[in-house]
This record gives structure tokens, sequence and C-alpha cells, in this order.
């Protein structure tokens, strides 16, 4: 019953809208009589603001969206009937299609043989609330379970349902009974503890979340200054960097509680590769992207600790890391203050990296003359490294505005690029699934060396 009564409301609805469109769109008041519409026994579409005559047989095109209309078929007064259109057949009293004018007087509106007011009544004496909300099945209420009802489940099995800052908390008050009774041998539980930290860490809020609850004084600063415990130390930065990794709150957070100054110290006191590797990640992600970090970090001291890393008996990989963050923040720099924005946030911003003076700190501790003489002297250990050589050039290029003059008066800078150059065409055919990425590697050594040499003299 409910369904029928929704037909008949829709249907009664319909009927009248499109009736009123029509009229509207079509009357003699409204629209430009751009051209007079002649009809014939064929459908022809009702041009928008075209005036039409009267007695016509008048349909909307459910397929093409448009109003047509033809004459009255003779044979049946228009009874024909189309899958694909809605259609209407005026009568004697429908006076929707007019030339001009007004209705005659006395005249009875009648929308497809219905008094327009008799149809208005219907829609009134409609129920307002004639179709009560179905009350829910509770079969249907059954088949889920709520929150309370899960976490009560898994609380019964012995499984413990909690939120972030709940196991947050829990990590917290274990950690500092752990660290203390954990011997550099024994450490699997409080390596569980780093583990579990660093996953929450990697969201922005329990990053912050773990600055506000003081993690940096209670767990990052006691570990780092475990004096014989080095693995201790490595998790402390390796946590410490995904803390402040592309979290804008929680590098200034650091800065506020003077952790800049304190990994600086880490990172000049860490001697082995994976102690640099941690610190170099944290004081990476502090100073990238954070000019007033650079301000107070990028000092001669600060780059006198960055350039020791080059004279440690380390792996290459860690040396190289030292490069690229150079690197980074030269073109962080360079591209803050081109001057290609207008908008005052982008004004805003190149005098904040302004202020560092990055190029000036660079130029007077000489970067361009240690870089050069790291890259010399490590061209045997780049040799074999295809990675690590296209780190390395990509980051000399970077640097290559800054350093062209001393980089292109040095003889050594270039004879190490010669040899990196032709040794990799000399092993292009040594392994063909690994020829296109040398190739790409010496290519950018024959930009670096064109840019700073020039093309060569082809010889006589």
């Amino acid at each position: 019953m409910k369904v029928c009564k929704r037909a008949i409301l829709f249907a009664l609805l319909m009927v009248f809208s499109i009736t009123t469109g029509q009229t509207t769109a079509t009357g003699g008041g409204g629209g430009s009589n751009e051209s007079k519409f002649v009809p014939t026994s064929e459908w022809q579409e009702i041009k928008e603001g075209q005036s039409i005559p009267q007695g016509l047989h008048v349909r909307i095109n459910l397929t093409s969206g448009k109003k047509e209309a033809k004459l009255l078929d003779k044979e049946d007064g228009g009874g024909e009937t189309d899958s694909s259109s809605l259609s209407m057949v005026p009568g004697e009293k429908l006076k929707d299609h007019q030339v001009s004018g007004s209705r005659e007087a006395g005249t009875t509106e009648t929308v497809a043989g219905m008094k327009l007011e008799a149809l208005k009544q219907a829609l009134k004496d409609i129920p307002a609330n004639e179709y009560p909300e179905e009350p829910i099945d509770q079969s249907e209420r059954g088949r889920f379970k709520s929150y309370e009802q899960i976490k009560q489940e898994l609380k019964d099995a012995n499984v413990e349902l909690k939120s972030d800052s709940e196991i947050m908390t829990a990590l917290f008050g274990r950690f500092e009974q752990v660290l203390q009774q954990t011997s550099p041998t024994d450490r699997q539980e409080l390596d569980a503890l780093f583990e579990d930290l660093e996953y929450l860490a990697h969201q922005i809020d329990n990053a912050l979340q773990f600055i506000d609850r003081g993690g940096v004084e209670k767990i990052i600063w006691p570990s780092i200054n475990r004096t014989e415990d080095g693995v201790t130390r490595t998790k402390a930065l390796q946590l410490l960097g995904t803390v402040v990794q592309n979290n804008p709150k929680a590098k200034v957070a650091l800065i506020e509680r003077n952790g800049g100054t304190n990994l600086l110290t880490a990172l000049g006191r860490a001697s082995t590769t994976d102690e640099i590797s941690a610190a170099l990640y944290a004081f990476g992600s502090l100073v990238r992207k954070f000019p007033f970090a650079q301000k107070q970090l990028l000092t001669p001291h600060g780059y006198s600790v960055l350039y020791g890393v080059w004279e440690k008996k380390v792996e290459l990989k860690v040396k190289v890391k030292v490069l690229q963050l150079v690197a980074d923040v030269l073109e962080d720099y360079q591209s803050a203050t081109a001057g290609g924005g207008g908008g005052e946030s982008d004004q805003t911003t190149a005098e904040q990296y302004r202020s560092t003076k990055l190029v000036d700190g660079l130029q007077r501790t000489e970067f361009c003359q240690h870089a050069g003489a790291f890259f010399h002297q490590h061209k045997a250990s780049l040799i074999p490294q295809d990675n690590l050589t296209d780190d390395t050039v990509k980051a000399l290029k970077v640097c290559k505005q800054l350093c062209h003059e001393p980089w292109s008066q040095c003889p050594l800078f270039r004879h190490t690029l010669l040899v990196l150059r032709n040794n990799l065409d000399h092993r292009l055919d040594e392994d063909s699934e690994l020829a296109e990425y040398r190739k790409e590697i010496r290519c950018s050594l024959d930009d670096l060396i064109v840019e700073l040499y020039g093309k060569p003299k082809d010889e006589l």
C-alpha cells in the first residue's frame, strides 16, 4: 500500500512540474521569438524561447532531454505512446502553449485532464507522517557488535584493546625501569620498547604527544648519555629523528628544549658507522626546511662537526650523507631566495632563509675545498659503488653554483670526475641490468664536466 501511495505522489508531482516547466519555457510573454515554429506530423524540437501554436502534441524526450511537438494524430487524437519519452496530450481546456495573451476568462486550468485546483488540494491532503520509520529488526541489530562488546571479549581472551595514547603511557612507565636494569648484552626488552615508540612516533600527533609528555627528557637524553652503550645511543638517535622528521611543531619544541645543541654534541661524539648514521638522520630531520634551526646550528662549530665526519674511519655511505645533507639545505635555500614567488608568505620564507647566511657560512668554512678533497680522496672507493657515485655526483651538481670557481680551477677535482666517467664507460657491458643506470650516471658526470670546464675541444 505504501509503495502505491508513493508512486501516485511521484506521478502527480512529475506531471505538475513538467507542465509548469513547459508553460514557462514557451509562453508568449518571456523568451525571444527568433523563428516561428511550423508544426508537422513528425516530432520537432522546440527551441528555447520559441512560441508554438495551440492544440499540438507536446512531449519531453527522455533520451535527449529536449521538448518536442507535432500535430495531433487524426486517427486517435494523439493517443500515441513512446517508451523513451514522457508525453502529454493537451485537451480543449489546456492552455500551456500560447502565442500571446493570457488565458480566457472563466477557463478552468487542467493538467493532463485533472483540474489544477483539485491537484493542489490532493497534494495538500497527503499526510506528512504517512510513512513512519520502520522499527529496526532486532535480529539485524544482533549481527553487529558494539565497541564495548568487542573490547570486553578481547579482554576475556587476555587481549587488551588500547589506544595509541594508552600504549605510549604504558611504554613511558616501563622505560625508565628497563633502562636502568638493562645491560649492553641483555637488551631484548629495551630494543622492543624503542621499536614500539618509533612506530608510534611516525604519526605526527603521537610525536607531539611524545614531546609533550617529556619523552625527550625522560627517554632520549638519558639514553644518549649512556657512555658505554653505543647501541642504546643509536636507538635513541633514530627515535629522535623519527619524532622530528617532517613535523614542524616537533622541531620547534625540540629547539625550545635545547635539543639542537645536544644533538650536535652527540654527532661530534659518535664514532661508529651506525651511530653517526643515526645522528645524521636526526640532525638532518631537524635542520631540513627549518631555517631557524639552521641559523642556530649551522655555525662554524656545526660545520666543523659535519666536515669532521669525512675524517672518521666509518663507511663511505655515511660520509656521502654529509655531502647530501649540505646539498639539500643549500637547495632549499636557493629555491626559497630565488625570488620566484610574489606572495607575502613567500617573501617571509625568503627572509627567514636569508637570515641564516648559509652561503656566507659555507664560504667562510671553506666547504668547497673540504668537499673537493673528500671527493678526490675517496675516488677509488666510489668506483665500484654505482649508487654512491650517483648520490655524490647529484649532490656536487647542487653545489656547483656555489663552488664553481674553486672546482673549475682544481686539476684534482677534474681528474676525479674523468676517472669516474671513464671507469663507468668501460663497465657498461659488464652487467646488462646495470647498463642503463650506469649510462645515466655517466651522463650526469658529463654534464658536470661541461658546466665546470666547458666542452672538450676536438683533436686535429
